[in-house]
């Protein structure tokens, strides 16, 4: 697994809903001239609402908020909104 980000994909104000991903970068040199590839994959979605803040993985399973939080850069600031 790459690095994980977190990105806003709707948000009112009645819910926020926020994909985290998975992004792999891969370069390389070789004298034909430089080679990249890169990938994103869902990993995760978020819904927050005013009662309640949940996390489901891509087979539609509870996901680990906690774990997502921790491991996700500015994901915390991204839900404060919905605390």
């Amino acid at each position: 697994m790459g690095t994980l980000r977190a990105r806003e994909i709707f948000h009112d104000a009645g819910c926020q809903i926020i994909a985290v991903e998975s992004v792999e970068v891969q370069k390389s040199k070789a004298d034909s001239g430089c080679h990249a590839y890169g990938k994103i994959e869902p990993v995760a979605v978020i819904v927050c609402g005013p009662d309640r803040t949940y996390a489901l993985d891509m087979e539609s399973a509870p996901a680990p908020l906690d774990r997502l939080r921790q491991d996700v850069p500015g994901l915390d600031a991204m839900m404060a909104a919905f605390g």
